[in-house]
């Protein structure tokens, strides 16, 4: 029962503060903009703008310097079925809005006299950039409803590019149509679906790594990426790692935050509502078998009474070091918001609260964040759209920064994560560098570089290091090989070394995020001299099950600094096609994997209206490729050089 209680006449603080103490944080929220009329999510399309989706269907635009604009950017008020939990209930722009234009929205409205869930996408309106185009309406999903419980309503869009949608259960209480493990229906699920070349005559595709793509069961609803969810009413994508997170709204006694990270196996997971309640049995009440149940990353209870959790984002604003990925939550009944950190897919120390009841007199219904990681919150029965701050008295900013190569490890672009009021100096070998105040920084020269962030109050943050060395090396290939026995063996040459101590063996596998080592080589050159070719070789014996091995090479200098190799993987499967593209998103380049394929292989770009944009004959296990310079969503093909054996995958270029 949710969101029964949607336009309660509840009045609101306006300014909050944490339990004195807690992570040694202090939380306020101050009036942002006012004036809405219900409003329910508030996102970003990319710029300084804020847009804000209201319940009886109009988006309104907040300009950079928070004032809200008059005109709405969207009404589709004819539209929506606006009551209860129902209404214009969530919206999300594309990955390639600033190009593309187009959004979409999660609304109720009516199927012939029957309440339903409409998916629908529009794109902005090319006269004008705050307002939208009306005519361009195009229904990509009409799910029915069988009451205006339990219907969700978050939308978002994931690394990868597409597109999820929140779908509840659809019933008052205790999962009566069992929709939560039907994979015939799309009622309690997570969906995932291909919009990039939407139109009347195919509104989407389904991706062909989700886990139903090829299953020949009839009716089953390939549209599916995850299972078993009973009212998932806000959900987010971490922005830097593309974890999802969703905030399932219990039954009797559990309220869950469900976690997936973004290099998990590829769908579908089953979060067990109605057989489990977070983790324990609902139906039946006992010895419930919770084989292939993905547990939840936390859960709390409430036993009976009256609760509603309703998620957030994970912090990744630069003016809270304190804060920083921190995963931030609350509950719409018992009105406090509270926050955590993972690691490896469980909480990481202890669960924090920020604002108690007592403190929060206001019913929290929604979160936002702007294209800065600054995080917003909204509340029933409230027009004011309010802004959440770190209000320590020695709050710190976060230096961060993310490193492009512009020229196959020639070059580099460090980008600093921007923030309000903050200044910013890069220094090489701890040393300022002049005129280096911008958040982005080119590295061409040898050295070791970081970023200073400086706040208003004064407090700095150190990043960490970025180490870049013109190496004195030709490392001429680096390849990964499964033996008969089941080994890696790893393989490379030089053909020019100076003062190289040696390599360090770097490996990572399936879920782990970072590189561990697990073997050094040293160098063969003599007096650390060699202009000879000199092949090395490493195996790794291990026996741990894997679905895939990366490896680096760590290439250590005599003088303790240190660059780094390409990275190669190996697959345990045993099929000829398998191929990586790393990173995605990407800028500039991509490198592309190959696994088991028998050199050489085409490689075929394409945009998103199928046009050949590059193609490239690729001769070695790991190649570099370069992107256009355009944004958007595009195809990459790779064949045998006989046009056989064809696996094309999704790359967002950013």
């Amino acid at each position: 029962m949710m969101m029964r209680l949607l336009l309660s006449n509840i009045l609101m603080v306006l300014s909050l503060f944490a339990v004195p103490g807690a992570m040694s944080q202090k939380m306020a929220i101050e009036p942002y903009v006012t004036g809405l009329d219900i409003p329910m999510d508030v996102k970003n399309c990319g710029d300084n703008r804020l847009f804000v989706a209201c319940q009886g269907g109009q988006i309104r635009v907040i300009d950079a310097d928070g004032t809200l604009r008059p005109v709405p950017f969207l009404d589709i008020s004819s539209k929506v079925h606006a009551a209860g939990e129902d209404g214009l209930l969530g919206m999300a722009f594309s990955p390639n809005y600033k190009t593309d234009g187009k959004f979409y929205l999660d609304y109720i409205g009516f199927v012939g006299g029957q309440i339903a869930t409409y998916i629908e996408q529009y794109s902005v309106s090319t006269a004008d950039s705050n307002v939208a185009d009306l005519s361009s309406a195009l229904t990509i999903i009409t799910q029915l409803q069988p009451g205006n419980a339990h219907v969700g309503g978050n939308i978002m869009f994931g690394k990868d590019g597409y597109l999820y949608i929140n779908l509840g259960d659809g019933v008052e209480a205790n999962d009566s149509l069992h929709a939560g493990q039907d994979v015939t229906t799309l009622l309690g699920k997570i969906l995932r679906i291909d919009v990039t070349n939407s139109s009347f005559s195919q509104p989407y595709a389904i991706p062909s790594t989700n886990q139903f793509y090829n299953d020949p069961t009839p009716g089953i609803r390939k549209e599916i990426w995850a299972v078993g969810v009973r009212n998932p009413w806000r959900s987010s994508m971490d922005k830097f790692t593309g974890d999802l997170w969703i905030a399932d709204v219990g039954e009797l006694n559990v309220e869950e935050i469900d976690y997936q990270a973004n290099n998990a196996s590829s769908g579908t997971l089953n979060f067990g509502w109605s057989i489990v309640e977070g983790d324990s049995c609902y139906n039946p009440s006992s010895a419930c078998n919770k084989t292939g149940i993905t547990m939840p990353i936390y859960e709390y209870l409430h036993n009976g009474a009256a609760a509603c959790v309703i998620g957030g984002y994970v912090w990744r604003s630069v003016q809270s070091k304190a804060l920083f990925g921190t995963y931030i939550f609350t509950d719409w009944v018992l009105k406090w918001i509270k926050g955590f950190r993972q690691t490896g897919g469980a909480v990481s120390g202890s669960v924090t609260t920020f604002m108690t009841a007592s403190q929060l007199q206001g019913r929290p219904i929604s979160f936002g964040e702007d294209w800065m990681g600054d995080q917003y919150i909204l509340f029933s029965s409230s027009g004011t759209v309010f802004k959440i701050s770190d209000t320590s008295s020695q709050r710190h900013p976060k230096a961060y920064y993310t490193s492009i190569d512009l020229g196959g490890g020639t070059s580099y672009l460090l980008q600093g994560l921007q923030g309000k009021n903050l200044t910013y100096q890069w220094l090489k070998n701890n040393v300022p560098v002049t005129g280096a105040t911008s958040p982005d920084y080119n590295v061409t020269d040898s050295g070791n570089y970081s970023l200073v962030v400086t706040n208003d109050l004064g407090f700095t943050d150190t990043s960490d290091l970025f180490s870049y060395r013109a190496s004195p090396l030709d490392l001429i290939s680096f390849r990964a090989q499964k033996t008969m026995s089941g080994a890696i063996a790893l393989k490379w040459e030089t053909t020019y070394e100076l003062n190289i101590e040696g390599y360090n063996i770097l490996r990572k596998q399936d879920n782990e995020t970072d590189f561990s080592k697990i073997g050094f080589v040293g160098s063969q050159s003599v007096n650390g001299l060699s202009t000879t070719e000199l092949d090395y070789h490493f195996t790794d014996s291990s026996t741990t099950n894997y679905r895939k091995r990366f490896y680096r090479l760590q290439i250590v200098h005599a003088d303790g600094s240190f660059t780094y190799s390409n990275i190669v993987y190996v697959s345990s499967d045993p099929a000829k096609n398998g191929y990586l593209i790393f990173p995605n998103p990407a800028h500039g380049q991509v490198q592309l994997y190959l696994n088991q394929y028998t050199a050489p292989v085409i490689m075929t770009l394409y945009d998103n209206t199928g046009k050949e944009v590059r193609r490239q004959t690729i001769t070695q296990q790991t190649s570099t490729i370069d992107l256009p310079a355009s944004k958007g969503v595009y195809i990459i093909e790779v064949s045998d050089k006989e046009g056989s054996n064809k696996v094309r995958k999704k790359l967002v270029v950013d």
